[in-house]
């Protein structure tokens, strides 16, 4: 039969048994679904119509509705058959759906949904009047009887796809699943539906079937094996081609929005897969989802399976990009954080989603901030989350979908940590947008009271989560969002004494996640922080008095090189105040604390052509502390590592050249020309004159200091 043929809607034969009664076109969707689907786990051999009909009534059920499924699967290659022998062995089918045993049920369905499609199925269901089945008058009788037939009753057909929607939510049954026969089924019906016309009236009949259709698919996608068998492109096309294609209509509005529900919760339940954002991509479902979010952001399920599947697709920098094609899209999601303010699965998506977009399109920081004005909305929406997490209470939702594969993003996940979660993906969108200088500036401007607030909420949220180990999300968000808010803050707000207390607390509590090897990356966020404060002069007097700075100049020693970088640029900080360079000048004369220019130095000798930003920022600290009264050995000590890297940096640059170490080679020369000549320094409290020899040092000290 030629593949190509269109189906006729206006003819059927059923009395002619020498040909295929009532076969409809062959249906080629590709290889994939054309291709029989194999079992491994039982090899059933095909039967012809007259063993069916003689064994109707054996009692191995099984056996007699394995074979059945065969028959009708193997459909096109039985030639000899007639409608009373079909109509007998599709009925027997339909009945053992109702079967005790569940391995049966399954066969049963799978028999009588082929069964089904080995007719013209679409005449079958959107005929205008239903068609009585006509038997051949028996030998001696000219009258031809009619009887009503089930396989012209649509309820007939709507009642498998119910029962099966309900099996296909209970783990037994979907676990029983040993091949694809089923889904290839479900999805050879959808293509026969891809057929109808998209008029209203046809559109408002198949709704029903499509909607169960669907939910027996979304069912059968959580189960693992048989989600990686549904991820292949003919499928996808099918499901791409049922979602948002149809014409929009007030008599089935509710009916078409169950539809596209029971779909995107169908690709939700797929984007588990490893090849889902692949896929997606391909074939057409990421602009769907975009009209998902553009014509149905008020429909709540609509949308959190929406944003389910782009959230995890937005790991894709590619999947980004389609969904910045709509700013209609774009502005939806943002509204999200005032528009569902207080429901923590649409917020955490949305949060999630647009810190993946703010990482990868720098211009999605300023849509958001200027063109969208939503800044104020997630702010605003962080602090309800925040006082939730600060003081705990009982959502007054429970999350449904936890209980399933789909729920990818927070399966595992109790109340409390769903929250700690939300909040560190709010922050992680906020410190995104904060790392454009206009933005951080802006806020600092026209947010100032709030921008106070959010640090000292900021704060104790460190203050509560201070497990390393259990709580480095929020934590590292946290901190992270510090360091970009704290970046632009140059100085502290003048006459503000309150915030002055949350800023000496922030040091303090900065210790505990600088000083501790569990984690280097949040040790380089809290270092991060540190620096930013470091430049305020106020600050630093805290900084000593904590004696947090003593354990940054320890950690120059760490294998880190991010965590040596960030040190040396706290300590860069600190030099540049006069009261810090007295006091470590007293601290480190004594001999039990180990100087500072020896991990300096130390840096320094370690330091490749590769590492010259480490280089530099260790080379600003030693000309800062040329001036420190050097004692003789130090001066040597500088020296001997300058001159060593200089030496490397001069054999690289005679072989190409090179601005940045061009500019390394310019330090090092200013440190050699400084460095203070040979002598003898008087240790006296307030004096430190150098003299050329020792005699001359105790000449001084007995005039001078000695009474």
């Amino acid at each position: 039969m030629n593949p190509e043929k269109k189906l006729t809607l206006t003819k059927i034969t059923l009395n002619r048994p020498s040909q295929k009664i009532g076969l409809p076109p062959k249906i080629t969707l590709n290889k994939q679904l054309d291709s029989r689907p194999q079992s491994s786990k039982i090899d059933i051999q095909p039967v012809n119509i007259n063993w069916l009909v003689d064994n109707i009534q054996q009692e191995n059920k099984l056996e007699w509705i394995q074979k059945c499924f065969v028959f009708f699967k193997d459909w096109t290659q039985n030639t000899e058959c007639n409608d009373q022998g079909k109509e007998s062995i599709l009925k027997q089918s339909i009945q053992l759906i109702d079967f005790n045993d569940l391995q049966v049920r399954l066969y049963a369905i799978k028999a009588a949904l082929f069964g089904f499609t080995t007719l013209n199925l679409l005449e079958l269901l959107f005929q205008k009047q239903a068609k009585p089945l006509l038997r051949r008058p028996k030998s001696g009788s000219k009258i031809q009887e009619q009887l009503p037939s089930l396989l012209y009753q649509p309820q007939q057909f709507l009642a498998i796809l119910q029962k099966t929607a309900q099996l296909s939510n209970e783990n037994v049954f979907l676990n029983l699943i040993n091949d694809n026969s089923l889904s290839f089924v479900l999805f050879r019906i959808l293509k026969l539906f891809t057929q109808l016309p998209k008029d209203q009236a046809t559109t408002s009949q198949q709704l029903p079937y499509l909607n169960l259709i669907f939910i027996i698919i979304k069912n059968i996608a959580n189960n693992k094996k048989e989600a990686q068998k549904l991820l292949q492109p003919a499928y996808i096309q099918l499901i791409d081609n049922h979602l948002h294609s149809f014409p929009f209509d007030q008599t089935y509005e509710k009916d078409l929005l169950n539809l596209y529900t029971t779909i995107t919760a169908t690709l939700r339940n797929l984007a588990n897969e490893n090849n889902s954002v692949e896929m997606y991509l391909q074939n057409g479902i990421i602009k769907k989802l975009v009209i998902s979010m553009v014509s149905y952001s008020n429909n709540y399920e609509l949308i959190l399976n929406t944003l389910r599947i782009m959230s995890k697709m937005s790991l894709s920098k590619e999947c980004c990009e389609y969904f910045l094609q709509s700013t209609e899209a774009m502005q939806n999601i943002s509204s999200f954080f005032k528009t569902y303010q207080t429901n923590i699965y649409i917020i955490i998506r949305a949060s999630f989603l647009l810190a993946n977009m703010t990482t990868y399109f720098e211009g999605i920081r300023q849509l958001i901030y200027y063109k969208f004005n939503q800044f104020g909305d997630i702010l605003k929406c962080f602090d309800y989350f925040w006082t939730k997490e600060i003081s705990p209470q009982q959502l007054n939702q429970i999350d449904q979908f936890s209980q399933s594969r789909a729920a990818w993003d927070f399966q595992i996940l109790q109340s409390e940590k769903k929250i700690l979660m939300l909040s560190s993906e709010s922050q992680d969108q906020q410190q995104n947008i904060l790392t454009i200088e206009q933005i951080g500036l802006d806020i600092l401007k026209n947010y100032s009271t709030e921008y106070r607030v959010l640090i000292s909420k900021l704060l104790k949220l460190l203050q509560k989560n201070t497990a390393i180990s259990k709580q480095q999300e929020i934590i590292s968000c946290t901190l992270s969002c510090l360091s970009n808010l704290t970046f632009y803050e140059k100085q502290t707000f003048l006459n503000d004494f309150e915030y002055k207390n949350v800023k000496f607390e922030l040091i303090t509590t900065l210790g505990h996640f600088i000083i501790q090897n569990e984690d280097q990356e949040i040790c380089c966020d809290g270092l991060r922080v540190l620096s930013n404060l470091s430049r305020q002069k106020d600050l630093i007097k805290q900084i000593m008095k904590s004696r947090i700075s003593e354990g940054v100049i320890v950690l120059l020693d760490s294998n880190s090189r991010e965590v040596v970088y960030y040190c040396l640029g706290v300590i860069l900080n600190l030099l540049q105040d006069q009261d810090f360079k007295q006091e470590f000048s007293v601290f480190f004369r004594k001999k039990e604390n180990m100087n500072i220019i020896d991990y300096i130095t130390q840096v320094l000798n370690d330091c490749t052509t590769n590492e010259n930003d480490i280089a530099n920022l260790g080379l600003k600290c030693l000309i800062l502390l040329l001036d420190s009264n050097l004692n003789q050995e130090y001066a040597k000590k500088i020296e001997t590592a300058v001159s060593s890297f200089g030496n490397v940096c001069d054999q690289v640059l005679q072989a190409k050249e090179n601005n940045e170490l061009n500019n390394t080679r310019q330090l090092i020369n200013q440190i050699i020309n400084n460095i203070p000549e040979e002598g003898y320094s008087c240790m006296q409290p307030n004096c430190g004159r150098k003299f050329k020899t020792q005699m001359e040092l105790q000449i001084h000290i007995n005039r001078r200091h000695k009474l």
